[in-house]
């Protein structure tokens, strides 16, 4: 399959172009970038693809040789970008988070669905090796019911007094960054719902203070307690998870997972993913994967684009519970609310 990329920042350079060089069955022959500089980026590491400065140039000029739209842009310019591809008959795969409010993502649910085209958002965690091992092991029942779970998440770039990222462009703070990425590992690990959000969020940069920098909050998800603590505050990138159930516990710091089962000795089992390469060149191969299957089988719901509603419900609720003396906030998300779109 042809896949053309719609704005070649990081994400585009660092983590799904050096997946699509080592593959056979994914192609890239376009990329799209209002920035001169960036274009030339591209035609250095391609020489033979075709750049366009605007996204409406690519659909007009070379619409029939593309198979997929890989859209990498600024947050606030995923909407109006996907619904061009999906107009033109394109599958989709979109950077996170997919939309900034629950009107948009119905809205593209809707047209995804009337196009029968897959809209993906690359919701890559998903697919780091040490959370994809954690989650065999929890349902293989090492560590038996699972009770309880702490995510504590730090993330770079707090700099006191200095404006961080644009709203207008984010769409948001720290919740749709790493917590964003925080949920899709708690519904790798368990699966199904929460069914309520006690949430306290803060930002500590004066000039910017519509976007928070650290978010504490706690779901009741289904018959577990999920505790969760994402932060921009650190030096440097971290990321601890531990999962404690009936039996035993599992925790994850970066390529360590530590087994540990009632009255047997702690399992050390090394599993390469290196959460602190902000690329995560080597998560993208899986997601690839299953985008391709997704494409292939279009009857297929992206389990990700599921999990792009449920993250906007649960940011939404926690602002309300932050708002609110972290007061408890129920939330109704479930594949329900996708059935009935349309």
């Amino acid at each position: 399959m042809k896949v053309a990329i719609v704005g070649f920042g990081f994400n585009a350079e660092k983590a799904h172009v050096p997946v699509y060089r080592d593959r056979s069955d994914i192609h890239l022959t376009a990329v799209v970038d209002p920035v001169t500089s960036r274009r030339a980026a591209a035609l250095r590491q391609y020489a033979d693809i075709r750049v366009y400065e605007q996204f409406s140039d690519l659909l007009e000029e070379y619409s029939s040789e593309i198979d997929i739209i890989d859209i990498c842009l600024p947050n606030a310019f995923h909407v109006e970008s996907i619904k061009q591809a999906l107009a033109a008959d394109k599958h989709v795969l979109c950077e996170k988070p997919l939309v900034l409010n629950k009107a948009e993502y119905y809205e593209l649910v809707n047209i995804a669905n009337e196009r029968k085209r897959i809209l993906y958002p690359c919701h890559n965690y998903k697919f780091a090796p040490s959370i994809v091992h954690a989650a065999y092991l929890i349902n293989s029942g090492e560590i038996g019911i699972p009770l309880f779970a702490s995510f504590n998440i730090f993330g770079v770039g707090f700099q006191p007094g200095v404006r961080g990222k644009d709203k207008e462009l984010s769409g948001g703070g720290i919740m749709i960054d790493h917590g964003l990425d925080a949920i899709s590992v708690a519904q790798t690990l368990f699966g199904g719902f929460p069914q309520r959000i006690s949430a306290h969020t803060r930002s500590f940069n004066e000039t910017n203070s519509q976007l928070e920098d650290v978010a504490v909050f706690c779901l009741d998800w289904e018959s577990k307690l999920i505790n969760i603590s994402v932060s921009s505050l650190g030096s440097i990138p971290k990321a601890y998870y531990r999962i404690q159930g009936t039996e035993g516990e599992i925790s994850i710091e970066n390529n360590d997972v530590f087994l540990s089962v009632k009255d047997k000795p702690v399992q050390h089992i090394f599993v390469p993913t290196y959460f602190d390469d902000p690329g995560h060149t080597n998560w993208f191969n899986g997601l690839i994967e299953n985008f391709l299957d997704c494409a292939n089988n279009p009857n297929t719901e992206p389990f990700s684009l599921m999990e792009a509603g449920l993250v906007l419900e649960i940011a939404e609720k926690a602002s309300h519970s932050s708002n609110n003396g972290g007061s408890w906030m129920g939330i109704e998300f479930t594949t329900k609310s996708l059935q009935m779109v349309g």
